[in-house]
């Protein structure tokens, strides 16, 4: 299962840097790093459609990104770590004890 875990885990890092650098280049409506490579690198490399292909890859690495994540915390997470069944555990176990004596008995 960790081994799982592990791979869970570098899929999240790749997805965010690449879902990170996805948005940075894609051409805003003022300015920002979409024009880093020049005018019309993006349309040189990927065709006219650049910001259709920007788009689609957006959503689906943040598809990607959200589900990775859904996954990863119902694979870490015990049921102890709930605040509320850690509080209903600690007032069980304080009603189950037995009150102390006031006296011996004689």
């Amino acid at each position: 299962m960790s081994i799982l875990i592990g791979f869970l885990y570098v899929v999240e890092v790749l997805a965010c840097v690449l879902l990170a650098l996805v948005v940075m280049i894609q051409k805003p409506k003022e300015g920002g790093l979409g024009g880093l490579g020049g005018g019309s690198a993006m349309e040189a490399a990927l065709g006219a459609d650049a910001g259709n292909v920007l788009v689609k890859a957006t959503a689906i690495l943040g598809t990607v990104f959200l589900l990775n994540t859904l996954l990863l915390v119902k694979l870490t997470s015990t049921p102890e770590q709930n605040a509320l069944d850690v509080k209903l555990q600690d007032a069980a176990a304080a009603e189950q004890q037995p009150a102390p004596d006031g006296g011996e008995a004689q």
